[in-house]
């Protein structure tokens, strides 16, 4: 066997592989998702009474190139959708589902796939061949330098039934490796070695030998081909890496769930429906649309000695041709008394429409009479102009909708805060602008609640002040017109990439309604997340489900008495978060939290080691020298966490950064359970998140393997970047910091990044590696700033040694107490509160918090 220096991407055919090909950066475009959607039963059998349309040329050739990634479950949906428009809208989620990062404009998978299936067609003329299969899930092979100088990327037998390529570390590996593909004749395509059924032939016969040895001349060679049968014949590595991916979990079960599909053969109702425009957002119409189920043919069902009834309404919206948009609500209304047919139930919701002619598809389920209701009509959506002459409409069939409607028709004046450029935080004069249509007679400006400037006349915009330290900040603006307020906007500045909120727009506590109202929420989202439902509730009454934006209700009430709304929103996982307003309170309404304060406490003996087993009475707790009462106390064990890994990776980590990745890669491995997050961090010049909090290994492992040493250390902007980043988590939170210098060129000063510390509740681990462990400066920094978040400061000389610290980190994550206490302390909100807890145990030491800001 010769090893020749041409690449197997242009040896056949001359073609130099597309730069973008070559961007290794894009390496962690190929996800390995875990889990496969499973449809619920009643979407496994809904059917379209019309079959199939013939798939059209473009879909035959689009699940062609897509082969590899398809599964088998979402090719024969895809087939059994009833209508193109469905397939494109297929298309459009299927790259959703597969995005590996969602925050940029560009999905990084489909470009690069699309690139690799062009030229694997070019330089193989099919993507049946083991070899194009390889190379669009891992990526072409790497380079290495021969013995003889020469450079070469795989190694090809002289009858080419047998070729070895080799990586260095591919989409879907950081690891080192060789692949082996084997031809049994010249008119058949290749197939992996490891699947072949001539992998073990001798010499003799002659096919190719199982001592690859023989084949490859050159030593390197011959060991590289031995790697790989310790591969195959060990962990399995090149059987993962020729697998494509599972699909992400539960894509295509959502995608099924917003169709509107009746199954066949269900029983059907009739419904009226009606539709309202009763103002603008933005450049979108406002549309309200009612369906009236009759009273007398609606199922109900007694739950505590009441009835009620349930419904699900699924929507398409769908614009020369292609899906706009679709939704989903789910209502559970008490059932009235009445049995009069002429009585009919209300379910209203709302979209924001471009003006138009739409077609419009909607199911309505009625979940206990267990049949359905199906609309399929043109709509005419009307511009600003037309609709004020239709407004009243739905108002003349249901006129308890009048305020909502109102609140609504607001819209025609508009009025948005300009978001910053960037997400870097901010401190100091900070000056926002905003974006007005309309009249105002005033624009005011707020900041955390507190009104600061009015403005008479445009251009409207205010600078203001926030402040020495980059806290979360609430700007909002009213838009003033003969004393009411007619539009508004508000934004969050310095907000952490954690956070998960609800929070009422409208209606606004301690105003006055007569029939109904409009409910407005704004939901923040932790990074990477996506909100899975909002469940609206008057009184203790659920109301209503939203599962997709705008968060946006209207709601009958019961007439003009005290009554509230709560909002509740879930993520995928099951979080959630909940806010209530008070509605026609005849006195203000005042919020009161009750803050309880967690103490995470590690407590060692002279050795360092944990000491479990202790009683709260041995422990004393005081906020600023006042004792505490503790409320909770236990002994955490098995108590998840959020860890997030803060790398240096300026220039002077050149020499260090590639076992730094293998030791950060191990403690992901052995540390990270089911029910942990971590996330990757790196700094230089700035801070940049490799990879978001996850439990996936994979996703962290690709993260890692992409690090680079180059720039300057900004060791106190990254403190204060990666602390603010768990702003909105709760529980147990570590930040493991590695830096080998001290700071540069930071725009924040170590008392920023000190405060924001206290500010995060984050336990910071901190290891100093060669130059930062004897710089006085730099360890006097690290020491003090794990000291008071109750960590640890590490100093080493060896890379080799992060090992051992990785484990006795993860020691004490796993070994803690938990002290709850509610504060006493009358002190004001801005001022900082000294924590100290104390162990009646003969030479053990305490590493807690210093304190906290409220």
């Amino acid at each position: 066997m010769e090893a020749v220096t041409v690449d197997p991407l242009t040896h056949m055919t001359g073609t130099p592989m597309t730069a973008r090909l070559r961007i290794a950066a894009l390496a962690a475009c190929l996800l390995v998702f875990a889990g496969n959607a499973s449809f619920a039963d009643e979407t496994k059998e809904a059917e379209e009474t019309a079959p199939p349309q013939p798939l059209d040329v473009r879909f035959v050739r689009w699940l062609e190139r897509i082969g590899p990634l398809i599964s088998e479950e979402e090719r024969a949906f895809f087939i059994g959708l009833p209508e193109d428009y469905r397939r494109e809208a297929f298309i459009q989620a299927f790259w959703k589902a597969r995005d590996p990062d969602p925050r940029t404009p560009l999905n990084e998978l489909r470009v690069l796939w699309e690139d690799r299936v062009d030229a694997a067609l070019s330089q193989w003329g099919t993507l049946e061949d083991a070899r194009a299969l390889f190379y669009l899930l891992n990526g072409p092979p790497g380079r290495f330098v021969l013995p003889d100088g020469r450079s070469a990327s795989y190694c090809l037998s002289r009858a080419s039934e047998l070729e070895i390529w080799f990586y260095g570390g591919s989409d879907r590996s950081p690891r080192h490796f060789v692949v082996i593909f084997v031809r049994t004749s010249r008119n058949r395509p290749y197939q992996f070695w490891h699947e072949s059924p001539v992998r073990r032939p001798t010499a003799r016969r002659g096919l190719p030998t199982t001592d690859i040895r023989l084949l490859c001349a050159d030593e390197w060679f011959g060991w590289a081909a031995q790697a790989v049968q310790r591969d195959l014949a060990g962990a399995g590595v090149i059987e993962d890496l020729s697998t494509p991916p599972e699909p992400p979990a539960e894509w295509l079960a959502t995608f099924a769930a917003f169709n509107t599909d009746v199954p066949a053969g269900a029983p059907r109702f009739d419904i009226d429906l009606e539709w309202d425009f009763p103002g603008r957002n933005q450049t979108r119409t406002v549309t309200h649309g009612l369906v009236l189920v009759p009273n007398a043919s609606a199922g109900r069902r007694t739950f505590q000695e009441r009835d009620y009834h349930s419904f699900h309404l699924t929507g398409e919206v769908i614009r020369d041709d292609h899906l706009f948009e679709t939704f989903r609500y789910r209502f559970e209304l008490p059932a009235g008394g009445g049995e009069r047919e002429d009585e009919r139930i209300p379910l209203v919701f709302t979209r924001y429409l471009r003006p138009g002619e739409v077609q419009i598809r909607l199911k309505i389920e009625d979940v206990f009479g267990q049949q359905f209701a199906v609309v399929n009509e043109t709509v005419d959506v009307p511009n600003l102009e037309q609709a004020q002459s239709l407004r009243k409409t739905i108002l003349e069939t249901f006129p308890a909708l009048a305020e909502a409607n109102e609140a609504a028709a607001r819209g025609e004046r508009l009025l948005r805060l300009v978001p910053p450029r960037d997400e870097r935080l901010r401190v100091g004069m900070v000056r926002f602008s905003t974006h007005a249509i309309g009249d105002f007679d005033a624009v005011a400006f707020s900041l955390d609640g507190r009104e600061i400037l009015r403005k008479r006349r445009p251009p409207y915009g205010v600078e203001l002040n926030l402040g020495s330290h980059p806290t979360e900040h609430r700007i909002r603006v009213e838009g003033l017109k003969d004393g009411e307020v007619v539009a508004s906007d508000e934004m969050s500045v310095n907000r952490g990439g954690q956070r998960f909120r609800a929070r009422f727009i409208e209606p606004r506590s301690g105003e006055q309604y007569l029939q109904s109202t409009r409910a407005v929420v704004e939901i923040a989202v932790p990074d990477g997340e996506q909100i899975e439902r909002l469940e609206l509730y008057l009184g203790e009454e659920r109301i209503a489900t939203l599962y997709q934006p705008p968060w946006v209700q209207p709601v009958v009430l019961d007439g003009p008495n005290l009554t509230y709304l709560r909002a509740a929103a879930f993520l995928a996982d099951g979080s959630s978060t909940e806010d209530v307003v008070f509605i026609n309170s005849p006195n203000p309404v005042e919020r009161v939290d009750v803050q309880y304060i967690e103490l995470f406490a590690s407590v060692v003996d002279e050795r360092g080691r944990p000491v479990p087993g202790l009683e709260r009475d041995r422990f004393v707790v005081t906020e600023d020298g006042v004792p505490q009462t503790v409320r909770r106390f236990e002994w955490v064990d098995d108590t998840p966490f959020h860890a997030g890994l803060l790398i240096d990776t300026s220039a002077s980590m050149q020499d260090s950064i590639a076992q730094v990745r293998a030791a950060a890669r191990r403690f992901v491995d052995t540390a990270l359970r089911p029910k942990d997050r971590m996330a990757i961090l790196t700094f230089a010049n700035r801070t940049q998140v490799e990879s978001r909090f996850t439990k996936n290994t994979g996703q962290l492992a690709r993260a890692l393997s992409g690090l680079k040493a180059t720039g300057t250390t900004s060791l106190y902007d990254s403190l204060v970047y990666a602390l603010s980043y768990f702003d909105g988590i709760s529980g147990q939170k570590a930040l493991l910091l590695l830096s080998d210098g001290r700071d540069e060129n930071s725009s924040f000063t170590f008392e920023s990044a000190l405060e924001t510390a206290h500010r995060s509740g984050v336990t910071i681990y901190a290891i100093g590696l060669k130059k930062a462990a004897t710089d006085r400066t730099t360890r006097r920094v690290l020491e003090r700033i794990a000291g008071e978040t109750g960590g640890q400061a590490f100093f080493i000389d060896q890379v080799s040694e992060l090992d051992a610290i990785y484990a006795q980190i993860e020691r004490e994550l796993r070994n803690r107490y938990l002290l709850t206490y509610q504060s006493t302390s009358t002190k004001a909100d801005s001022e900082f509160r000294v924590v100290r807890v104390e162990v009646d145990r003969r030479g053990a030491d305490v590493r807690t918090m210093a304190g906290y800001y409220p």
